[in-house]
C-alpha cells in the first residue's frame, strides 16, 4: 500500500511510518521539516499541509499533526483515497462529512521514550507547574508504541469499522509524572494563572484497553527516561552538561547531506551487504581497528539493528560534545562508524577531524592512542576536501574552551549516569526474568527496551573512551609521554579472568576437584556430585560474569551461562601453569598524581558501563530466543536462531515471508564470509582474498606494546569459536580479542592481536594482570600459523619468528 503521514516530523508520525516500511509499505512523509532520521530511500515532502498533489495515488492518509483536518479532508476526497485515519485526543466528528471512510483514534497523554514534544518540554523543565489546582486529577495515559500500533492496524485493516477508537492505558496524575521524573510541582499563585497557559488541556473520558504493552506505572516509568539528563530553558530543551541523556533520533546514514553531496557505495560490486553504509567521498578513509574488538563480523542483522545503532548514537553525542561545525560534525554525527561487508568500520578520516578538536596536540597523536598504525601510509582525505577552518590559536583557544568542559562536565556526572544505567538494565533483567511467561506483546516491548539500553550503554561506553583519551592527552603532557594508570583488582572487565584465577585457587585446595579437572574428559555431573564447594563457587562466578563469553556482542555467539563447560575446561588449563605475579606498573610523577586517579577512575566507569551493556545484550539474546521459538511454533521460521537473521524492529513489525528474508540474509553473510576485507581502506575497498605469506624465521612483526614481559612459545591462532582450542604455555594470536577472552589470558604465556589499540579492553586486562601482551601487529593471525615458535616482547611490541 501506498500510505501518506501527514506530521512525519512529530514522534509519533515518525514511529509509524517506521512501522509501516518495515512491513514494507511505500510511505511518504509530509512535515514541516525533514526529521534527521529520516531514511534516504524513503520519500518526505517538506510542507506544512498535505494537498491533494501529495496524495495522489496513496490508498491511505494518517493524520498525526501538521495539516489542518478540514484541509486534509478536502485533499482526501480530491486525490480518492480510500481510508483516512487521524490521531485526536477529541472526537472531530464535525470536521469530518459524511462519505468519508474515517478512523478517529483518541488517547490520552502519550508518553514514552523517544517522546520529543511539548510534553517533554513541560516536564523537563526545573519544576512542573501546576496552574490550576490539577495535579492530582485523573490524567488518562498511554505509551507511544500502542499508539503507533492502533494507528497501523487502522490504516491497514479495510475491513476496521469506521468511527472512533479509544488507545488508554489507564489514568495517573501530573504529580505522578512529575515524580518519576524528578521534579517537584509547583503551585501557581491565584493572581498569576491567568499569566500561565494550562499545561495540558482538557482530555476526555476514555475506556482503558487491557491489550497494550504498557500499562500505566511502565509508561510513566518509560518517560521518565526520556527527561533523564534534560532540562528545558524556555521554549528549548536542553542536554544537562555533566549528564548524558538518551539519543532520541539517531541520524540517518543514507541522506543526502544539507549542501547536496550524496552518499556513494564503498564496496565493489558484491561486496557491498544490505546493511553497509554509503560513505561521504569527502570522508572517504576507514579503518576496522578496536571496532572490530566489539563486533568481528560478518555480523548478524539483529547484531546490526542494535550494535550498529548503538555506535552510531554515540558518534552522535560525541559530535554535539565536541562540536567542530559544519560538515565535520555532520559526518560525526552520521558516520563516525560504518558498516561494510558486514563489519565494523571507524571513519579515519571523520577521527582525524575530531582529533583536530583536541588543543596543542599533534593530532597523529590522538589517532595513533585509538588505531595503532594500521592508518600508516593511508589516504584520509578524498579529492574534494570538506571546509574546514584553519587550526587557528583562536580556534585552538576555543577547541581548549569546548575539550576542558567535556572533561570536567562529563567526568562530574559520569558516575550519576553509571548508577543509572546500571539500575536500568536490572529493572530489564527482572522483567525478563521468565520470558516464556511474557505475552506476545509484552516481550516484543522488552525486547525493543532491551535494543535501546543497550544502544544507551554505547553512548555511556563511548563517552568513557573520549574521556580517557582525554586524560591521556593531559597526561602526555605532564609526563612528556605515555602513561597509563593502573585501574585497580576491581576493574569489572578483569573480572571473568579473575573468576578463573578464583577458581582454580580453589580447586587446588580440593583434591577431589584437581583429580576431577585432570581427566581428558571432564564429567561435570561428578564434579557437582564431588566437589560441591568447587560447583557452588563456580555457580557464583556464573552470576557474576556469566553474560559475558568471546564475541559476546555477537547476538548469535555463545556466553559462559549458555556453556559452563567452557569456563570449567578454562579452568582446568590454568590449573597446570604457575599463578601470575602481579606486575609493578611505573610510577606516575606527583604532579600528574591527580590526572591519573582521574583517569583511572574513568577508566572502571567504562568498563562497568561495558559490563552493564553487555548484560543487557545478554538479557535481549534470551528475549529473542523466545520470540524465535513462537516464530517457529507459528511455523513462520524453521529454527530458533532464525530471529537473528531478523531486525529487532521487524519482529515488532514482521515483513511478509520472514522465513524467505532469513534465508536471503543467510546467503548474503555465507557469500561475504568469503570476502577477506582490508584492515583499512580510503574511498573503495576491494578484497584482499590472496593466501597471506607466512612469515619466516627471523621475521619480526612489529606492534604495540602494551603490557611488559618477554616469552617463548607456540602459537596458537584463535576466533571466538575455537577459543577452547588453546592450551597452557600456548601464545594466543587473534585478529582481534574481546573482554570475553579475557580468562583464556589465565594460561595463554602471552597475546598478541592484528587490531586494538592501548586503551582496547584486552589490553587493560593484560596490563592488569601482567600477562605480555602485543596489539597492532599487523597480519599477526592471518600470517603466523598455529605451532610456529615465536618469541613476543610486550615493551617493545616486536613479535620475532623462531622456527618450526
Amino acid at each position: 500500500m501506498r500510505i501518506v503521514v501527514t506530521g512525519a516530523d512529530g514522534p509519533i508520525g515518525r514511529g509509524v511510518a517506521a512501522r509501516l516500511v518495515s512491513l514494507s509499505h511505500d510511505v511518504v512523509g509530509v512535515g514541516a521539516r525533514r526529521p534527521e532520521s529520516w531514511p534516504g530511500a524513503v520519500d518526505f515532502v517538506v510542507n506544512r499541509r498535505a494537498t491533494a498533489d501529495v496524495l495522489k495515488g496513496a490508498d491511505a492518509v494518517l493524520h498525526a499533526g501538521g495539516s489542518g483536518l478540514d484541509d486534509l479532508v478536502d485533499a482526501v476526497r480530491d486525490a480518492d483515497v480510500e481510508r483516512l485515519v487521524v490521531l485526536a485526543p477529541v472526537w472531530p466528528a464535525a470536521s469530518i462529512p459524511a462519505g468519508v471512510d474515517a478512523v478517529v483514534v483518541r488517547t490520552g497523554l502519550v508518553l514514552g521514550r523517544h517522546v520529543d514534544d511539548a510534553l517533554l518540554r513541560m516536564c523537563a523543565g526545573p519544576v512542573v507547574l501546576d496552574v490550576d489546582g490539577s495535579a492530582d486529577r485523573p490524567l488518562p495515559v498511554v505509551h507511544a508504541h500502542d499508539v503507533e500500533r492502533a494507528l497501523v492496524a487502522a490504516l491497514l485493516d479495510p475491513g476496521a469499522s469506521t468511527g472512533r477508537i479509544d488507545v488508554v492505558a489507564g489514568n495517573t496524575t501530573l504529580r505522578a509524572i512529575a515524580a518519576a521524573v524528578g521534579r517537584p510541582v509547583v503551585g501557581v499563585p491565584w493572581p498569576l494563572r491567568r499569566l500561565v497557559p494550562r499545561p495540558i488541556g482538557d482530555l476526555p473520558e476514555l475506556t482503558p484497553d487491557r491489550d497494550l504493552g504498557y500499562d500505566v506505572a511502565q509508561t510513566v516509568e518509560d518517560f521518565a527516561l526520556a527527561c533523564r539528563g534534560r532540562i528545558a530553558v524556555g521554549p528549548a530543551v536542553r542536554d544537562i552538561p555533566w549528564r548524558l541523556p538518551r539519543v532520541l533520533q539517531i541520524p540517518a546514514f543514507d541522506a543526502p547531506s544539507p549542501d547536496g553531496v550524496e552518499p556513494v557505495p564503498a564496496g565493489m560490486g558484491s561486496a557491498n551487504g544490505e546493511f553497509d553504509t554509503p560513505i561521504d567521498p569527502r570522508f572517504p578513509a576507514f579503518i576496522a581497528t578496536n571496532l572490530s574488538e566489539a563486533l568481528a563480523g560478518p555480523f548478524s542483522p539483529s547484531s546490526a539493528s542494535v550494535t550498529v545503532l548503538g555506535t552510531r548514537a554515540a558518534g552522535l553525542v560525541i559530535s554535539e560534545r565536541l562540536r567542530p561545525g559544519g560538515a565535520v560534525q555532520r559526518e560525526m554525527s552520521v558516520r563516525t562508524t560504518g558498516v561494510f561487508g558486514h563489519r565494523l568500520y571507524a571513519g579515519i578520516t571523520t577521527g582525524h577531524f575530531m582529533a583536530h578538536t583536541v588543543p596543542f596536540i599533534d593530532p597523529n597523536l590522538v589517532l595513533s592512542g585509538f588505531f595503532g598504525h594500521t592508518e600508516d601510509g593511508l589516504e584520509l582525505f578524498g579529492e574534494h576536501l570538506p571546509p574546514v577552518a584553519p587550526r587557528s590559536l583562536a580556534r585552538q583557544l576555543r577547541g581548549g574552551l569546548t575539550f576542558a568542559n567535556c572533561l570536567i562536565g562529563l567526568s562530574a556526572g559520569s558516575r550519576t549516569d553509571t548508577r543509572a544505567f546500571v539500575d536500568d538494565v536490572a529493572r530489564l533483567e527482572a522483567a525478563a526474568g521468565d520470558p516464556a511467561a511474557l505475552t506476545d506483546r509484552r516481550l516484543r516491548e522488552l525486547i525493543l527496551l532491551g535494543r535501546d539500553h543497550v544502544v544507551h550503554g554505547w553512548v555511556l561506553s563511548s563517552a568513557s573512551i573520549l574521556l580517557c583519551a582525554g586524560y591521556g592527552v593531559v597526561m602526555r603532557l605532564l609526563c612528556g609521554r605515555d602513561v597509563m594508570p593502573a585501574a585497580g583488582d576491581e576493574l569489572v572487565s578483569a573480572q571473568a579472568l579473575g573468576a578463573v584465577h578464583r577458581l582454580a585457587a580453589m580447586a587446588r585446595r580440593d583434591p577431589v576437584a584437581v583429580r576431577l579437572l585432570s581427566e581428558p574428559t571432564i564429567d561435570t555431573d561428578a564434579l557437582a556430585a564431588e566437589a560441591p564447594a568447587f560447583t557452588a563457587a563456580l555457580a557464583r562466578e556464573l552470576d557474576l560474569i556469566g553474560h559475558r563469553g568471546p564475541g559476546e556482542v555477537e547476538m548469535r555467539c555463545a556466553t559462559y551461562a549458555d556453556d559452563p563447560d567452557l569456563l570449567i575446561r578454562m579452568v582446568a588449563k590454568a590449573l597446570v601453569v604457575p599463578p601470575l605475579e602481579l606486575p609493578t606498573l611505573p610510577p606516575v610523577p606527583l604532579l600528574a598524581k591527580p590526572v591519573a586517579v582521574a583517569a583511572a577512575d574513568q577508566i572502571r566507569e567504562r568498563e562497568v558501563r561495558r559490563d552493564r551493556m553487555v548484560r543487557a545484550i545478554w538479557v535481549l539474546r534470551r528475549l529473542l530466543r523466545e520470540q524465535g521459538r513462537r516464530l517457529v511454533d507459528a511455523g513462520e521460521l524453521g529454527d530458533v536462531d532464525d530471529v537473528f537473521y531478523l531486525l529487532v524492529d521487524e519482529l515488532d513489525a514482521p515483513p511478509p515471508d520472514l522465513a524467505g528474508i532469513v534465508a536471503r540474509r543467510r546467503a548474503e553473510q555465507l557469500r561475504l564470509q568469503q570476502l577477506d576485507p582490508p584492515e583499512a581502506f580510503s574511498g573503495r575497498w576491494v578484497s584482499t582474498n590472496e593466501p597471506a605469506v607466512a612469515i619466516q624465521g627471523g621475521e619480526v612483526l612489529q606492534g604495540i606494546g602494551v603490557s611488559g614481559g618477554r616469552v617463548r612459545g607456540r602459537v596458537r591462532v584463535v576466533g571466538a569459536e575455537t577459543i577452547d582450542d588453546l592450551q597452557p604455555g600456548e601464545i594466543l594470536v587473534a585478529k582481534v580479542t574481546d573482554v570475553g577472552y579475557t580468562p583464556a589470558f589465565a594460561y595463554a604465556a602471552a597475546v598478541v592481536t592484528e587490531l586494538g589499540g592501548p586503551t582496547s579492553h584486552a589490553a587493560i586486562v593484560a596490563r592488569e594482570f601482567g600477562v605480555p601482551c602485543v596489539v597492532n601487529a599487523r597480519g599477526a593471525a592471518a600470517r603466523l600459523t598455529t605451532g610456529t615458535m615465536i618469541e613476543v616482547d610486550g615493551a617493545t611490541g616486536d613479535v620475532t619468528v623462531l622456527g618450526a
